[in-house]
Formats: structure tokens, C-alpha cells, sequence
């Protein structure tokens, strides 16, 4: 009986702790070069933050407008699945960066769950001075215990757009040697540096 126990136990330690690779999808902000292009909402210092989800990718987004300071009870906001042929944001010829993070199955189970749960209901608005794309993957990210947490108000300043968040992982990634992907995007656009 004991050796049975024992035996369960490794195994199931060996499943809590089986490595699994969690994507985040940071697309550029950028301003047009040429008069065929369009500007985009937020210009350089825009782009979009989005957590691999079930075969696809999950991120924050307005819905129907956003405010300018968060509401409580007028939420115009939503979290959204996506999928690789049918993104949000344009990935088509725009500069973007894939960072592959290690997580074990708990973390993996945990990002799942929360942004399951977001999907059915965004917990806060989206505001510009609130919770963004930024903030709102971080939050998902520490929730699941991946990084310190946070207040909401904290998030909300220290993830303002993108790039904060995306320079702190790419960071990580490099230190550790962990995989990424990384396109140039057209040059018909100034894409915001890294």
C-alpha cells in the first residue's frame, strides 16, 4: 500500500510540475510613413497586449467606447477570444513580438480559468486613465501566480500601454534564454523601438 501511495504522490507531483509554455502576443504601436496608410488608435505608443488561450490568443479590449476614468457600473469593456486568422489588432505586415514564457501545469490551469472567467464577465472597465490591455494581461498573469501581484490602480500606471510591460518580460526572456519571435512589421509604418 505504501509503495502505491508513493508512487501516486511522484506522479502526481510529476504532472504539478510538468513544464507548459505560455504565448504573449505584443503587437507595436505605430504612425503611418506614407499617405496610404491610416493612423491607428493610440499611434506609437499603442499596440496591443494578448495571452495564448485554448489554441488562439485572449485579450482586453473597449467595448462600445471606453471612458476616459473607469465606472464601476457602466462597464464598456470585454475580454475577447481570438483567433490566428482573426485578430483584433492587424498582425498581417504589422511588428510584433511573441514571447514563449514556461509556466508549470498549476500556472497553465490558472491562466485558463481566469481568463475563462473574464471572458464571461470583465471584473473593471476600460478606461485611459484604468485598466487596459497592458494592465489587464498583467493581471491575468499574476492572478495565476506568474508575477507579483498588484493593486488595480498600480497595474494601471506601472502597464500605461505595451511597451512597459513588453521591455520587463522581454527582459525575462533574454536572461533565460527563453524563445521568441520577432517580425519587423512594413515599412510603410514608424514602429515604436524597443
Amino acid at each position: 500500500m505504501l509503495k502505491i501511495n508513493f508512487t501516486f504522490l511522484m506522479m502526481w507531483c510529476s504532472i504539478m510540475h510538468a513544464q507548459d509554455t505560455l504565448q504573449i502576443l505584443f503587437s507595436y504601436g505605430s504612425k503611418p510613413n506614407t499617405k496610404a496608410e491610416s493612423k491607428w488608435f493610440g499611434g506609437i505608443h499603442g499596440g496591443h497586449v494578448s495571452i495564448s488561450y485554448k489554441g488562439g490568443y485572449a485579450s482586453f479590449v473597449p467595448a462600445g467606447g471606453f471612458h476616459i476614468f473607469s465606472h464601476n457600473k457602466n462597464k464598456k469593456s470585454v475580454f475577447a477570444r481570438e483567433e490566428a486568422n482573426n485578430f483584433i489588432f492587424d498582425t498581417a505586415n504589422s511588428r510584433y513580438l511573441i514571447l514563449y514564457i514556461p509556466v508549470d501545469k498549476r500556472q497553465s490551469n490558472k491562466v485558463d480559468s481566469i481568463i475563462s472567467q473574464r471572458i464571461v464577465e470583465a471584473p473593471y472597465d476600460y478606461a485611459f486613465f484604468g485598466m487596459r490591455c497592458a494592465s489587464a494581461a498583467y493581471e491575468v498573469l499574476s492572478g495565476a501566480g506568474i508575477y507579483p501581484k498588484y493593486s488595480l490602480r498600480k497595474m494601471s500606471i506601472k502597464y500605461f500601454y505595451p511597451k512597459l510591460l513588453r521591455k520587463e518580460i522581454y527582459k525575462e526572456v533574454r536572461a533565460h534564454s527563453w524563445k521568441y519571435f520577432y517580425r519587423a512589421g512594413r515599412k510603410s509604418r514608424k514602429w515604436e523601438s524597443d
